[in-house]
């Protein structure tokens, strides 16, 4: 199964710039700005975390496991 961690590691002195730490089933540091947070989460961000949740439920299974998960229905929880 794969897992992902999350954490804001970094904030500048005005608070407006972050840096996040992505580890786990995938290591990465992330840029970002507190505004680009505050904003709706568009239809294209909608669809690529859909398009990255069925590939972390792809890590350590099988096609067949990986579609009958999918079947099921992933939770994800924050």
């Amino acid at each position: 199964m794969a897992s992902l961690t999350i954490q804001l590691t970094g904030i500048c002195a005005s608070g407006n710039h972050l840096t996040f730490a992505l580890s786990g089933a995938k290591d990465l540091v992330v840029n970002g700005e507190l505004s680009e947070m505050l904003d709706p989460v568009t239809d294209d961000e909608a669809q690529a975390f859909v398009k990255i949740i069925a590939k972390l439920v792809r890590i350590g299974r099988t096609n067949a496991q990986a579609r009958t998960a999918l079947q099921a229905g992933v939770t994800v929880t924050l």
